[in-house]
């Protein structure tokens, strides 16, 4: 079983416990705050009262096992970059940290960040997405130029094979599964399922193929 440190335990830090703990995982959640580690202590693995840039509290709890550490320590920028510092030097193979601006993400990279995630910025793209483009359900961005979008069927596609709309051919995409309500195909089983309303496509491709798609009525 896969094991995490959750570093700090406000709004974000404290789903990401949680969401951790729901799916199995074993979880030390570390905050200063007496009643955060007390209202999450019997939901997780351990919680855990401790100053994250004390890195003489941090040894004491035996750290060196774990798979990965998730930092978020709100806006205290000194403190996540410490907190960064002792979970790398523990040998965390993978330390995850909230950044609050480009230039202490920038930071946390140089002092051993794997990777540094901006919530809020990630969720007002989703927000500004769902606004522009309403048929789209999800959207994961692969590469500079590639996605894989779920996306609802458009009109044109209904009472159509995959077979017969040839996506590939006409739009340069793929797609990779139907899911109709609780029921999923995969494609190829899935290529001579005909569209109905309501299917939900996952489909991968270049952003600007899946921009035709999304533009479809």
């Amino acid at each position: 079983m896969r094991q995490f440190i959750v570093v700090g335990l406000g709004k974000f830090g404290m789903e990401v416990a949680l969401a951790l703990a729901s799916n199995g995982m074993q979880v030390l959640a570390i905050d200063k705050d007496p009643r955060k580690t007390e209202a999450i202590a019997d939901k997780v693995t351990y919680a855990v009262r401790a100053d994250a840039t004390d890195q003489k509290e941090l040894a004491a709890l035996g750290l060196s096992g774990a798979d990965a550490a998730i930092v978020s320590l709100g806006n205290k920028i000194e403190d996540s970059v410490l907190a960064t510092m002792i979970l790398k030097e523990f040998g965390i193979p993978e330390v995850i940290v909230k950044g609050i601006s480009k230039e202490h993400g920038k930071i946390l990279k140089l002092v051993g960040a794997t990777e540094v995630v901006f919530p809020e910025e990630d969720m007002a793209r989703k927000i500004a997405q769902k606004i522009m483009h309403p048929n789209i359900i999800e959207h994961i961005p692969l590469l500079p130029d590639y996605s894989i979008v779920e996306i609802i069927a458009p009109k044109t596609f209904q009472g159509k094979t995959l077979l017969e709309l040839n996506l590939r051919r006409e739009y340069g995409v793929e797609v990779l599964m139907i899911r109709r309500g609780t029921n999923v195909r995969m494609v190829p089983a899935a290529t001579m399922e005909k569209i109905q309303e309501g299917d939900i496509l996952l489909m991968l491709g270049k952003n600007e193929d899946l921009e035709k798609i999304r533009q479809m009525e």
